[in-house]
């Protein structure tokens, strides 16, 4: 979906911190925590999102977040949201605070 003030107010962010859940079993695929999705018309072949043409047009201003550094892609081992507190401490915390 395309939508000028999604995309300037997502991209207006100072970071945007995406985690992958490696072992979800919930969300299909698991690429889409990332805005990851399947190819048209099969449930197999993902197309990250730096091949997307919502990255490469910016529907959702992810891409102008990438180039200036601040979408941060993080993979947690574990099931959906299935974090711990320190995990979150010791991963999140540092992107958000710039170290």
């Amino acid at each position: 979906l395309k939508n000028e003030t999604y995309r300037r107010n997502l991209a207006s962010l100072d970071s945007f911190v995406m985690v992958k859940f490696a072992q979800d079993s919930f969300v299909q695929p698991i690429e889409s925590q990332w805005f990851g999705f399947y190819a048209k018309g099969q449930d197999r072949e993902v197309i990250p999102l730096r091949e997307s043409a919502m990255y490469h047009e910016d529907w959702l201003g992810l891409k102008t977040l990438d180039r200036s550094g601040r979408l941060h892609f993080l993979t947690c081992d574990a099931d959906h949201l299935k974090f711990t507190s320190q995990w979150f401490i010791e991963h999140v915390i540092p992107v958000l605070v710039g170290q």
